[in-house]
């Protein structure tokens, strides 16, 4: 999961349906990078917040990896080179290396590196 997802659980959670709430409990498990839990606990956050977020990433919080920064950076030097992409090339990057689908409301900062593998799941609030 990116960061902007785990912003938006409290308002999913709140929705009758949404997808990747079913997703996860149809028992798909929900990660997310230590990268995107850094951002997300950098908050600002309500109390309780980050405890709510962290039992829904039943799948865990994984460790960005040597391998992730070098594919990182290869993918940022061939696919874009724009500052603002550098954070979004290392998540993406442990998406890849983890073979998960990358939930995230932007889309068009992750499209870059689709074509080195990442699989992007477009999410709505």
């Amino acid at each position: 999961m990116d960061t902007n997802a785990l912003i938006a659980l409290p308002e999913w959670s709140r929705a009758n349906r949404h997808s990747v709430i079913e997703r996860v409990l149809a028992g798909e498990a929900a990660a997310a990078c230590s990268l995107v839990w850094y951002e997300f606990c950098a908050g600002p956050l309500i109390e309780g917040e980050s405890e709510r977020a962290r039992s829904f990433l039943q799948g865990g919080i994984t460790a960005v990896t040597g391998e992730d920064a070098a594919l990182a950076a290869h993918m940022f030097n061939t696919a874009v080179r724009a500052r603002r992409l550098k954070t979004e090339a290392l998540i993406a990057a442990a998406a890849i290396r983890a073979g998960a689908d990358l939930v995230t409301l932007n889309v068009g900062d992750f499209q870059p590196f689709v074509a080195h593998g990442l699989r992007l799941v477009k999410a709505r609030v």
